[in-house]
């Protein structure tokens, strides 16, 4: 290819119908569409991927909220899927049920029933751990 050639392409947005994607591919047309700005790494750590780890969202009162699939973990923080629709605080306990960890946890984003949220170790959660590992936690 030399300096004069000119490539043309067709701007598809994610909304573009199937059949338009289709159609252009037939016509030997080149598509492509813009990554959101929303798509940039932002975090520090990398993620590590949890397959059906559970925990607990906890209130300041150490009352039960509701369980929570962890989808992702990094050092400082989690990202949640709750297992309902629930109104959590801006400032809630997380227990890990794989380790038996309490945390204290902030949320930092949410969409839906899915949150992200920065993770610190609860001071004083000893007993509060070993509550939450009973048979009867939510009692």
């Amino acid at each position: 290819m030399g300096p004069d050639v000119t490539l043309q392409a067709t701007r598809l947005d994610g909304s573009a119908s199937a059949l338009a994607r289709w159609r252009a591919r037939c016509m030997g047309v080149p598509t492509f569409r813009r990554l959101s700005e929303e798509n940039i790494e932002r975090r520090r750590e990398r993620r590590r991927a949890s397959h059906l780890r559970w925990g607990k969202a906890l209130d300041c009162a150490d009352r039960f909220l509701c369980d929570c699939l962890i989808a992702d973990r990094t050092e400082a923080g989690a990202r949640l899927k709750l297992a309902r629709n629930v109104a959590l605080p801006a400032r809630f306990q997380f227990f890990d049920d794989a380790s038996g960890a309490v945390y204290a946890a902030r949320v930092v984003w949410r969409r839906g029933v899915e949150i992200g949220c920065r993770l610190s170790p609860a001071p004083g959660a000893a007993r509060l751990a070993r509550r939450m590992k009973s048979r009867y936690y939510a009692v």
